[in-house]
């Protein structure tokens, strides 16, 4: 579930969830905006019961479904008024033999009264309580408790178009629109006339019906654009964690330092702008690598050339003045004094030679993985053993599959070199513990001897140049060099270089 988690959280989710909200929200806020324009241009308020819009729109569709109905009834005499009566309550949906007391509290959206020429009640639905029953002349007072109706039924029957129509009444619950309408023949002769009484809806009632069905319409087009937002979101997201992918990819392998991979990315926007900014970095990088590989090649060719001086040309020319004077006392005939001096010839020239060799190892430059490191260490302990005649207990523990990098091992190598003649200079020690071990992600050198010890605090005085190398060598890595020593009770040296291991 964490892992699901942090998958929605990648850049790709990110970006297609702000997709979909902004297309969905973009959708509601501009469908609304239009409607309240819509809503403005027709004069169309909800809060408020516009009796126009029902009057020319909804009293006609009413009257439609009803007039020709109650006109066919009308043409046949006598009137089948119990048709008619079941007629109207069909069209108008409602129950058999419904009565209601007043049609200015019915519940339902319409109630019709259909007269005779003679402005008899033929038919009425719902059937109300204060009516006179069917075939009794008609009495609007009867509907409203006064004459207000009595012109209206009147212009109908006169044929006066002139008289305003709809009626209104209004009661605590709701508006009411009143329409009469003579119903003619096809010659023009009266055949009576119809009334209508519609409800409109209250301003609340009408703004919920307007909501239902404006909100209903408005999820609908969010969902629809929330639906395009994600799948366009997701399509240029997915795009967007594709090249951003690749950026990082290539620079995972600059880091390892490989340059041959460089950012391919034609695009022309901040993206493709930041691959060429990085390819440029890479190359400058690049060739700054170079400019200190030449360097350190030149830093190389000056230490070979130092130790070469130090070890074969100084070893030679003492060698060259050993055999003049060889040669000189040969000449005297002082094959005693001649023999002498080729004998401590040879052990210098042993001794030019074994310093060339440990020269030579250190030029190695290549990386060294833990078992050849090892046996290089093990060589160089039983050689100082065997040259010194001290007991050392080395104990070294690499994982196999480790690469020291050049400069750790050189470093690591010089340094066991310089703690072991330390130890033979000044220890006067019978044995000598060497480690060699990870320690996080450092190499630990720990030299231990048995020796005489000093005072700490005595490093840097003369005869200590030794620590002070070392010392200077773990500032020059970045590593750290420790020295433990007691008066008669031996010596510790640490000394930790830092490293990041590189596995195969």
């Amino acid at each position: 579930m964490k892992k699901l988690g942090s998958r929605f959280r990648r850049l790709q989710w990110k970006l297609t969830w702000s997709y979909t909200w902004v297309a969905a929200l973009s959708f509601l806020i501009i469908e609304t905006l239009l409607l309240v324009l819509v809503m403005i241009a027709l004069g169309f308020n909800p809060l408020q019961g516009d009796l126009q819009l029902f009057s020319n729109a909804v009293a006609p569709v009413i009257k439609d479904d009803i007039r020709p109905i109650t006109r066919a009834h009308l043409r046949n005499q006598p009137v089948d008024t119990a048709n008619l009566q079941a007629d109207l309550e069909q069209i108008l949906g409602n129950e058999p033999l419904t009565i209601s007391s007043s049609p200015f509290e019915i519940e339902q959206f319409a109630s019709v009264f259909v007269l005779d020429a003679q402005q008899n009640l033929l038919a009425s639905t719902p059937q109300f309580a204060a009516l006179p029953p069917d075939g009794r002349f008609f009495d609007p007072a009867l509907l409203t408790g006064d004459d207000s109706l009595v012109n209206l039924i009147s212009a109908a029957y006169s044929g006066d178009t002139s008289t305003e129509q709809p009626y209104t009444q209004t009661t605590s619950e709701a508006l009411y629109l009143v329409f009469a309408e003579p119903l003619k023949d096809e010659s023009g002769r009266l055949l009576g006339v119809e009334v209508a009484i519609i409800r409109t809806p209250t301003p609340a009632t009408l703004l919920l019906l307007l909501l239902s069905v404006v909100v209903g319409g408005l999820i609908i087009f969010a969902l629809s654009a929330a639906s395009v937002g994600t799948i366009f979101g997701w399509r240029l997201a997915k795009g967007f964690s594709g090249r951003l992918a690749h950026l990082s990819q290539v620079s995972a392998a600059w880091g390892q330092g490989s340059f041959e991979s460089q950012i391919q990315d034609n695009e022309i926007d901040e993206i493709g702008e930041l691959g060429e900014n990085l390819n440029r970095v890479a190359a400058e990088l690049q060739t700054l690598l170079k400019d200190k590989e030449q360097m350190a090649v030149l830093e190389e060719r000056d230490r070979m050339a130092r130790e070469l001086h130090d070890t074969l040309a100084q070893g030679v020319s003492g060698l060259v003045l050993q055999l003049e004077a060889v040669g000189h006392h040969l000449e005297e005939d002082e094959i005693t004094e001649s023999q002498t001096i080729v004998s401590d010839a040879k052990a210098q020239a042993r001794a030019a030679l074994r310093k060339a060799r440990a020269v030579i190892d250190d030029l190695r430059t290549g990386t060294d993985l833990a078992p050849d490191f090892e046996k290089n260490i093990r060589r160089r302990v039983q050689e100082f053993s065997r040259t010194y005649n001290l007991a050392c207990d080395l104990d070294v523990q690499l994982p196999s599959s480790l690469r020291l990098p050049p400069a750790v091992s050189l470093h690591a190598r010089r340094a066991l070199t310089e703690m072991l003649t330390n130890v033979a200079r000044h220890a006067q020690a019978t044995t000598v513990e060497v480690v060699i071990h990870l320690e996080g992600n450092s190499l630990l050198i720990e030299v231990v001897d048995d020796g005489v010890g000093f005072e700490v605090d005595t490093v840097g005085r003369p005869g200590h140049y030794g620590m002070l190398g070392l010392k200077e060598r773990a500032q020059l890595t970045g590593g750290q060099f420790s020295i433990e020593s007691t008066p008669q009770r031996g010596t510790a040296v640490r000394l930790l270089l830092p490293l990041e291991p590189v596995y195969e």
